[in-house]
């Protein structure tokens, strides 16, 4: 037998290499390159972004747009796309597409992905084919255009984060995809800027018909995704009590985006309730942390352009070869620490770890990262001395603290959405394109609220630009400038004036952009993400809840269960009353015996069913009883007390010392 195994074993490096690529790993059972193709789907995502990204540029400077017309469209298209996000969000989780495409072999998200993907490049590929050059049809087509792209970008996006969460249940694996999606989203970027690059040089009519069919192309390698994405299938759900069926029965409903703005913040309704729930705080803390990262991305990629030219006084190839260079030693910061950091975060098995230490170390190192990011961008950008070595400085120090901050986003996000769905107001409610919608759409606002506030400052700072190719033009018989000769000179001394004219308040408004404003958006970020709620016990139940959905047992040796500690955990199990008279000398109260009796039941075994040594006990309070109109209690409250129980000391008998069984206590520890 010993032989035999042997044999099976791969010799060569690449056999062993190739088994580690395919080997099934994780909750999931998908095999690493099962994750990398199904990161694959950000690639055509960033890649169409980019096209389309840079599309005002190259129709003010090539195709002679009217600069006024489309700064104001590009500012509608802009608050477009955050609208788009929750509105298709929404038609996903009403599964709008089951008719074509039957949920029972597609999935919930793979036919959005499938069919979004094509109308996104579609529309990309020929965003740089307007068909005239003239006033009007031309913005035209430009808005069209590009809110149809945004449309199947949006689209594609809500589907990957469902998908995420409804394939991989855990963090260990969330992590994982997310460190590939990286590199899948560098490679998708990168591929997008050739085109940019290209035509800002050269806009001919031979190039742009190339690349149209060069963006088709890798517009559409995220169909390789599709066959992942039809994996993401909601999982069952516990099985509960017949007296629930109510509850049950609605948990397809599905709630808007104003509904999720009213669970946030439930005073910005109109008539206050008196029955009204109070917020949810993890819903709020992590669209707080959604919005103040996307003030802080919007202002630096504002802001930074201007940076680089007007405050370090850089033109032509010297500024080309800057933002090349910081943009080359960020990248490599990027994947070097995006591998170290999955390595780290992913590994081991959260349901093992009792006392929630990687989870801690997680939260704790991405607060830590964010604050020292700011204080280091204060110091290299608002108070050290303008420089191209300060400026390569930042970009490798901005990266350490930016690069682990998206493994801890993923994970709070997937874990707000696995709470709603098992622990919230409707048990099994799945609303994963709702609310990563309502989340995107956050992010969304801030970044085009706060970019355009950005551009609106530049003028107002004093911000004066001339078009030095039209200065220089008739220097030129070419119906396409060059940049070579006396054109070329001609358009770098006209490029080195404008910089030399720009008044002085202006350089100090990029520098207070980059070095004030953004880093006390990156403490708002860290204050909100250490503020966030879903840790500790709670998250500890929330992956025990998990745990049941997908029916899998955890199984601990009594190495695993840790030290027990010594507080105690009560859970209240709470059965009403009702008075009737059954004689004209005695009032006796009529009790749900049987609910109390599963209940406690249900709790019982449910300790007993954990590993390690505990303690239980019950204890019996005769109180009035509760009117019959609060007797009905959702399935979900239930679970959501059986499940916050910590194991630790040893099992007792139970104490049963009263009479009449109303108001049971369950103290376990």
């Amino acid at each position: 037998m010993e032989a035999g195994s042997s044999k099976d074993e791969p010799r060569s490096c690449f056999g062993r290499l190739r088994r580690k690529l395919t080997e099934p790993h994780g909750h999931s059972g998908h095999s690493l390159f099962r994750k990398f193709r199904f990161a694959l789907s950000l690639f055509s995502l960033f890649h169409i972004l980019a096209i389309i990204g840079s599309a005002k540029d190259v129709y003010l400077e090539k195709f002679g747009a009217d600069a006024t017309i489309m700064g104001l469209l590009f500012s509608v298209i802009s608050f477009w796309s955050p609208l788009t996000e929750c509105l298709v969000g929404h038609l996903q989780d009403r599964e709008v597409l089951r008719r074509c495409f039957p949920v029972e072999s597609w999935g919930r998200r793979a036919p959005f992905l499938a069919t979004h993907c094509i109308i996104a490049a579609m529309a990309a590929s020929v965003v740089y084919m307007p068909p005239s050059n003239a006033t009007g049809p031309l913005e035209v087509w430009f808005v069209l255009v590009l809110m149809l792209s945004y449309w199947g970008a949006s689209s594609c996006v809500i589907a990957f984060e469902a998908a995420r969460q409804e394939i991989y249940p855990f963090k260990e694996e969330r992590i994982v995809v997310e460190g590939l999606c990286k590199y899948t989203m560098m490679m998708g970027g990168g591929c997008g800027a050739i085109p940019v690059l290209v035509l800002m040089a050269d806009a001919s009519m031979l190039h742009r018909l190339l690349f149209v069919f060069y963006i088709l192309l890798f517009g559409l390698v995220s169909l390789e995704a599709v066959p992942i994405f039809r994996d993401a299938v909601a999982a069952p759900l516990p099985e509960v009590p017949s007296e629930a069926h109510e509850v049950q029965s609605a948990a397809g409903e599905v709630g808007g985006v104003l509904q999720i703005l009213c669970e946030v913040m439930p005073r910005i309704g109109c008539c206050r309730r008196k029955d009204q729930r109070p917020p949810n705080m993890a819903f709020r803390h992590l669209m707080a942390v959604k919005f103040w990262n996307g003030a802080y991305g919007a202002s630096i990629g504002s802001t930074l352009f201007y940076y680089v030219t007007y405050v370090l006084r850089l033109g032509g190839w010297e500024r080309m070869q800057v933002i090349v260079g910081g943009g080359l030693l960020a990248g490599l910061t990027e994947v070097s620490l995006n591998w170290i950091y999955m390595r780290i975060f992913s590994a081991g098995d959260v349901r093992l770890d009792m006392t929630g230490k990687t989870d801690r170390r997680l939260l704790r190192y991405v607060v830590f990262s964010r604050f020292c990011n700011a204080v280091a961008t204060f110091g290299i950008i608002g108070w050290a001395e303008p420089s191209i070595f300060m400026v390569f400085l930042w970009a490798v120090t901005t990266r350490f603290g930016l690069a682990s901050f998206s493994f801890w986003r993923v994970s709070a996000q997937c874990w707000l959405v696995d709470e709603d769905c098992i622990f919230g107001d409707v048990p099994g409610r799945r609303r994963q394109g709702v609310i990563f919608g309502a989340l995107a759409m956050t992010q969304n606002f801030a970044g085009a609220i706060f970019s355009s506030l950005t551009f609106l400052g530049l003028g107002l700072a004093g911000l004066e630009t001339v078009n030095c190719e039209a200065e220089c033009k008739h220097l030129s018989t070419k119906q396409i400038v060059d940049s070579t000769g006396a054109v070329g000179e001609c358009i770098d001394t006209c490029f080195l004036g404008v910089i030399a004219m720009q008044p002085d308040s202006l350089r100090w408004y990029v520098r207070a952009v980059i070095g004030f404003w953004a880093p006390l958006c990156e403490l708002m970020v860290a204050f909100h993400a250490w503020k966030f709620p879903i840790k500790g016990a709670r998250l500890r139940r929330l992956y025990a809840g998990i745990s049941q959905s997908r029916g899998e047992e955890i199984n601990l040796t009594l190495e695993d269960t840790g030290t027990p500690h010594t507080g105690k955990s009560k859970i209240v199990l709470s059965v009403e009353a009702t008075k009737s008279n059954n004689s004209n000398k005695m009032r006796r109260q009529n009790t749900d015996s049987d609910g109390l009796l599963w209940r406690l039941a249900h709790t019982t075994a449910l300790v007993d069913s954990w590993p390690g040594a505990k303690s239980l006990s019950v204890l019996f309070d005769i109180n009035e009883a509760a009117p019959l109109d609060t007797r009905r209690s959702s399935w979900a409250c239930r679970q959501e007390h059986t499940f916050g129980i910590a194991v630790g000391l040893r099992k007792t008998k139970p104490d049963h010392k009263t009479g009449r069984l109303q108001n049971a206590t369950v103290e376990a520890s």
